[in-house]
């Protein structure tokens, strides 16, 4: 499904105590709504060549601890936002991060994949254009406008959350400091 994930209604997947109604669909332990759970996901890519979400997750957190959401796979072969780390993060957000960071030890299984994947090719179209606060990186096509940085989680910014190294800035996709 593009830009939607769905979670599955069994005990397993939604503890009541704190589950998150929002992201509850027809028949799950949470609520009784009448259609299927979606996770939003912001900006449309510039190629959409994959079954899976060709857009940014809009929130990156999983697992039991945050109400049973599951990570919900995105870019090509839904390499990015895969699976679910033991700190409640959906990873790996881009293609400098290590897989393992999130689908190695103490990953989530019951949340997301945890696997080992080799990494996807990069779009090979020309790359669009991203403003301040818009998306960008791998998963997108899109590299940041003059001056502003693409951070670690896929948006276009200024200063140190988006610029340093620590915060994972692309540098294929805009400045770094």
């Amino acid at each position: 499904m593009f830009g939607a994930t769905a979670c599955d209604t069994g005990a397993a997947y939604c503890d009541p105590k704190t589950c998150l109604k929002s992201f509850s669909g027809k028949g799950s332990s949470c609520a009784s709504g009448t259609t299927p759970s979606t996770l939003k996901t912001s900006a449309k890519a510039t190629s959409t060549a994959s079954p899976y979400a060709s857009q940014v997750p809009v929130i990156d957190v999983c697992g039991h601890a945050e109400g049973g959401v599951s990570c919900p796979g995105a870019g090509l072969g839904g390499y990015f936002y895969r699976c679910c780390s033991s700190a409640g993060h959906c990873g790996p957000k881009n293609d400098i991060q290590d897989q393992n960071l999130y689908c190695g030890t103490g990953c989530q299984a019951g949340y997301g994949k945890c696997d080992s994947e080799k990494k996807p090719v990069l779009p090979t179209g020309t790359p669009g254009t991203a403003g301040e606060g818009e998306t960008c990186g791998p998963i997108v096509n899109k590299k940041c406008g003059s001056g502003l940085c693409c951070s670690g989680s896929n948006f276009c910014g200024k200063g140190v959350d988006f610029c340093g190294a620590a915060n994972w800035c692309q540098k294929n996709w805009g400045k770094c400091s």
